[in-house]
């Protein structure tokens, strides 16, 4: 990982709203790094922080030997493990000022460094980028080719599960704004193929994980690239290592994080893992990226894989797909587009007994979930408009075979995540 200068870290002892404790620092132009207890004395030092904040909710039992443990490493300490302190931002702020940060963590000294960092790692060598189109990709492909230009190969990869005419957007968008190497490799089959019957999602997921390295490690020997770009970023790190140090303490493994096979032989390049959505859309917007890409809802790695709950067959994913269309469709014709952080279909696989064309159906559930977010850490349900959301459904009822009914997901970050799966 890049080393950042000014360097604050919150120890984690059990407090549920770090992450956001950690934005409001950043926020005012201070770089902090959330770390769990059982993290080594060693790890933290590697960071080279100018100070430590120890966090715990009101209640959290004190973890015997821990506290010490940071103590001797003789740095700076405000201790809010009492659970009084961090809704305090300006105490905490003051406390970093004191450990002589200044504010000047700004997203255009991050460009300046993420840009010298990489022609540093990379040198003369060649990059291969996973690029799917979304914010953190596009943004991590101007980032690189900004640092080392035609050395970048950006390879589109359509396993199957991108949205309706998705693999056609992207490279029309990429074509016209962006002289850099594409590869487009359409993996369809090889991906659904090696996905058929899998139901658990963890596994799912690194099976996405598993299957996208070997098709970039092929387009990669064609160009000789030891290198390879990701679009990581801070909460897909923080989602997949547990904060508590107890492997249950995982919420889910990202593709590009607790996805990837311990033998990959690719040295990854990855600058913007230490920002949060928000800030990544900052660093786009200051590398002039377009509208198009830098304000497009996300969308996972894995794409309609985690939003078809349990085995994907290509029938009921060609179901998720169509609704999926018809939703982004109608959220946009009534300009609630840009207005959410992230609207979107999934499908359920239950089936429910229906009338459609006069006649009894037993056909499957598609649910909407529409939520708004600043950095992904949290999230709060969109009220969409009644009259957007019947029309929604009777789209979907009418146009997409299979499907006969539709519900809406009311539920926050957490108790829920973003996606289904």
């Amino acid at each position: 990982m890049k080393q950042t200068p000014e360097t604050i870290v919150l120890v984690n002892f059990g407090c549920e709203d770090i992450q956001k404790f950690a934005r409001s620092i950043r926020d005012r132009h201070i770089y902090t790094m959330v770390m769990p207890y059982t993290v080594p004395a060693e790890r933290v030092m590697e960071e080279k922080p100018v100070g430590l904040i120890l966090c715990a909710d009101a209640g959290t039992p004190e973890r015997p030997g821990a506290r010490e443990k940071f103590e001797a490493l003789k740095l700076p300490i405000l201790d809010l493990t009492s659970g009084t302190g961090t809704g305090d931002v300006d105490a905490a702020v003051a406390f970093c000022c004191q450990c002589g940060c200044h504010g000047s963590w700004t997203m255009e000294k991050f460009i300046d460094e993420a840009v010298a960092d990489i022609r540093r790692q990379v040198g003369s060598a060649k990059v291969v980028l996973g690029l799917s189109g979304g914010v953190d990709s596009s943004v991590v492909a101007a980032l690189i080719h900004k640092a080392i230009g035609r050395q970048l190969t950006c390879v589109f990869v359509n396993h199957g599960l991108l949205r309706k005419n998705e693999p056609e957007l992207v490279q029309e968008i990429f074509a016209r704004n962006f002289d850099m190497n594409l590869c487009y490799i359409d993996a369809s089959d090889r991906f659904l193929d090696k996905l058929k019957g899998v139901a658990d999602p963890e596994q799912k997921r690194k099976i996405i994980g598993k299957e996208f390295i070997e098709v970039f490690a092929e387009a990669a020997a064609k160009v000789d690239a030891p290198f390879l770009g990701q679009g990581t970023i801070y909460p897909d790190i923080l989602e997949s290592i547990p904060l508590d140090g107890n492997p249950n303490g995982v919420i889910k493994s990202h593709h590009n994080v607790g996805g990837l096979p311990k033998n990959m032989k690719f040295k990854l390049v990855e600058p913007v893992e230490r920002l949060f959505k928000d800030e990544v859309r900052q660093v786009g917007r200051l590398l002039g990226l377009p509208s198009e890409l830098i304000d497009r809802h996300p969308f996972p790695g894995p794409s309609l894989g985690v939003r078809h709950v349990g085995p994907i067959e290509r029938d009921t994913l060609h179901m998720l797909r169509e609704a999926d269309a018809i939703v982004t469709e109608e959220l946009t014709r009534a300009g609630w587009y840009h207005k959410t952080w992230q609207t979107f279909a999934i499908f359920v696989p239950v089936k429910t007994v229906g009338i459609k064309n006069g006649q009894r159906s037993y056909d499957y559930v598609i649910a909407i979930r529409s939520i708004n977010s600043v950095d992904a850490v949290t999230a709060q349900v969109v009220r969409l408009p009644w009259e957007l959301l019947e029309t929604m459904m009777e789209r979907i009822v009418r146009e997409v075979d299979g499907v006969n009914r539709v519900v809406y997901d009311i539920t926050a970050k957490p108790p829920g995540t973003i996606e289904w799966e």
